[in-house]
């Protein structure tokens, strides 16, 4: 083994870069972990402080309503104030009524224009409602929520800061928080008639604040800044009771941000702030004065610093456990320089597989699936005696068996993956059923012929042109006849087409006769690699994939599906899928271009670049049996050298992934050649057959894609296509 040690700059310089990025990786990903933590406690204190507000202004909405209700509605108030001497006992009822209706409501008052109550009724405790006597009324003149409300006008109320209830100039004990809500009274005369004040006893809407959140982290505070609510009880209504500490004394950059903004969140040195600003509304009246409120939850810095810290702990330790094993590999790679270049080969390789392993899994199973697909075809048409076709029949069957078991792995992992793009095409439904049920009524294997009857049932409302998406319709379609065929050796099989105008939804049914299943196995139908038990597997074969990647089709395309099933009766598949109407105009034009070429009556040259013998061989059974003459390329290399050579090719059949060079590059440089070789046909013979792959190979200058295994009748019309193109 070569070795070579390398001096302690070149090491350290080595060692310095890669740290340098193991830090970078670090970095982006702890930026990455810190915003997801970030991003769930928005989440969560966004939504507490929404349904907490939400709270706040219905319980400050109801009692608006319900007074303008008793002061513009209720007959006995109204009569009663517009009557010459006014009927006091049927104000007094009406309040009764009204406090009745809320065992929050604590007290509402008649006041006349003078400031002198007139009718007034407490309620002390739910349920337990007293009119006050004549000689206990009081003069209000003076409070200010009097002085205010006479100001009024029509349909304009007044809301009272929330503090707390004062009596005979003192707070009352125990504490009693309160909002007033004040409207004005007018005859039909439209003269006032004095003030109509309810007092709203707030603590249980204060109460129910704290319910919102998880931890004791959501206050309620006023537009000074003072704690209505608090997780610290002592911080409560300190503007009553001589205490100055307030948010904006306390955290003030906090404080600057929600004073100054409706509702917002921000993140300071105390820690992630979250706030809506609340005030009283109702539909009917317009609030001439209103009061303010902050509903602000707070995630503490220890609480946040504490999240962030445990995010990051993994990955630092991933940093600092990949950092050591860095400087280790770093150090053996100094001593062994060729293995470095060689392990650097492989770490690439390796980081490519994992970003296309559905690629490299398609080409790698479908490149033997060419060769055994193809040698099965030229046996077939040897002179083989019948025992002989039907054991080369078998073979052929079980490599198409393989394929789809691939196809529906890609198809299952494309789904998950939400790589499956549903278009928006126009169509006629009716003629996409009819051509299903008919391939299927074409290969029913003989030993049904005479015995399975397949047919297809379609409405006469069934809609004549739909715009949906015909490639997963057939493929839902295609899969489910293909089990009911599978599973139903005499009877029927039956499509049976409809239609829902109401939903604007296709619907159909496949209703066999076969084998059916009992309640536990529908429960787990549409689960992946699920079937009726061990036996169905090992008899009709299968993998259990179909009907898990119908459901997510049909979900995918907006639809429901659903199965009914009786053991030795049969079964019935049902599902729905949306569409948008279309007429025949939205259809496709048939193309009108120059007449078509039929490739099969011109001796072509073609180019092969592929460098499996096998593949090689079938392409030139293929090739031969056109009428064509084929010159073999082992690579995207010699291909190149082909073209530059005095050779006159007329078209060339480019495989994807070849030795020296692939491709998409021989392709990108035959086209930088001068004259007619840099636009000669180029199709793409590839087992490499995702859609995302596809499209490389086109930016590549290729102008068709023929998938392997090598269908003869595909690989027949790119030709003929071509043909078209040399032609003109």
């Amino acid at each position: 083994m070569v070795t070579r040690k390398l001096s302690g700059k070149q090491f350290t310089v080595w060692l310095l870069a890669g740290l340098t990025a193991i830090a970078a990786l670090g970095y982006f990903a702890g930026n990455l972990a810190v915003k997801r933590v970030d991003d769930q406690f928005y989440a969560k204190e966004t939504l507490a402080v929404e349904l907490a507000s939400q709270s706040v202004r219905e319980a400050l909405r109801l009692p608006a309503s319900q007074l303008y209700s008793v002061v513009n509605l209720e007959p006995r108030m109204l009569q009663a104030l517009n009557s010459r001497d006014g009927n006091l006992s049927e104000i007094e009822n009406a309040f009764i009524t009204l406090l009745l209706r809320n065992p929050n409501y604590a007290q509402v008052r008649w006041i006349s224009e003078d400031g002198m109550e007139i009718v007034r009724v407490d309620q002390k405790r739910p349920g337990v409602v007293r009119a006050k006597e004549a000689d206990a009324l009081q003069d209000k003149s003076r409070r200010p929520y009097v002085q205010q409300g006479l100001q009024l006008q029509k349909d304009q109320l007044y809301v009272s800061p929330l503090d707390l209830n004062m009596e005979n100039g003192e707070i009352q004990i125990p504490y009693m928080p309160v909002v007033r809500m004040a409207l004005r009274a007018y005859g039909n005369d439209g003269r006032p008639r004095g003030l109509i004040v309810l007092n709203i006893a707030a603590g249980p809407m204060l109460d129910q604040v704290r319910n919102y959140s998880a931890t004791e982290n959501i206050m309620l505070l006023n537009a000074e800044g003072y704690w209505l609510k608090s997780a610290n009880p002592a911080d409560e209504w300190g503007f009553m009771l001589g205490n100055t500490a307030t948010m904006g004394t306390r955290h003030p950059r906090a404080w600057q941000k929600i004073n100054t903004s409706a509702s917002g969140y921000a993140e300071t040195q105390s820690g992630l702030w979250t706030w809506q600003t609340i005030e009283a509304s109702e539909n009917h009246l317009s609030v001439a004065h209103n009061l303010e409120l902050k509903l602000v939850a707070q995630v503490s810095r220890e609480n946040l610093t504490g999240a962030r810290l445990k995010a990051l702990a993994p990955i630092l330790i991933t940093i600092a456990a990949t950092a050591v094993f860095y400087a280790v590999a770093l150090y053996r790679l100094m001593r062994e320089m060729a293995n470095r270049r060689y392990a650097e080969q492989q770490a690439n390789q390796a980081n490519k597989a994992k970003g296309a392993f559905l690629a490299t899994m398609s080409h790698e199973i479908r490149t033997p699936m060419t060769g055994i697909l193809g040698f099965a075809d030229m046996l077939l048409e040897d002179d083989l005696a019948d025992d002989s076709k039907k054991k080369v029949g078998r073979i052929k069957g079980a490599a198409q068996a393989l394929l789809r078991i691939l196809n529906d792995i890609l198809d299952i992992s494309k789904l998950d993956a939400g790589k499956f793009e549903i278009e928006k095409i126009p169509f006629r439904p009716d003629i996409l059923a009819n051509e299903v049920v008919q391939m299927f009524y074409q290969t029913c294997p003989p030993d049904k012929k005479d015995t399975l009857q397949i047919t297809a049932k379609v409405s006469r409302s069934f809609p004549e042109v739909v715009c949906a998406d015909p490639t997963r319709l057939r493929q839902v379609l295609v899969n489910l006849m293909g089990n009911a065929v599978k599973f139903s050796d005499r009877g029927s099989v039956t499509l049976v087409c409809d239609h829902n105008k109401a939903r604007r939804q296709l619907e159909f049914e496949i209703i066999d006769t076969g084998i059916g299943m009992d309640e536990d196995m529908l429960n787990r139908l549409f689960q992946e690699f699920e079937q009726a038990d061990a036996t169905t597997s090992r008899k009709y074969h299968g993998t259990g994939l179909g009907l898990a990647i119908c459901k997510k089709l049909v979900e995918r395309m907006g639809g429901d599906i659903r199965a009914r099933s009786t053991p030795g009766m049969g079964s019935a598949f049902w599902f729905s899928v949306p569409y948008d109407t279309a007429t025949t105009a939205d259809l496709p034009s048939e193309e009108t271009s120059a007449p078509t070429v039929d490739a099969n009556q011109l001796a072509l040259s073609i180019l092969v670049a592929e460098d499996n013998e096998i593949n090689q061989m079938i392409i030139q059974n293929a090739l031969k049996k056109l009428g064509h003459k084929a010159t073999i390329a082992e690579s995207g290399k010699e291909a190149l050298r082909l073209m530059e050579e005095p050779n006159d090719f007329d078209l060339i059949l480019m495989d994807v992934r070849m030795p020296e060079m692939s491709g998409p590059e021989a392709t990108r440089r035959i086209r930088a050649l001068p004259g007619t070789k840099g636009i000669i046909p180029i199709i793409a013979l590839t087992a490499d057959v995702m859609e995302e792959n596809k499209s490389a190979y086109f930016e590549a200058g290729m102008n068709d894609c023929v998938g392997k295994p090598i269908n003869q009748a595909e690989l027949a019309s790119a030709i003929n296509k071509a043909a078209c193109e040399i032609s003109i």
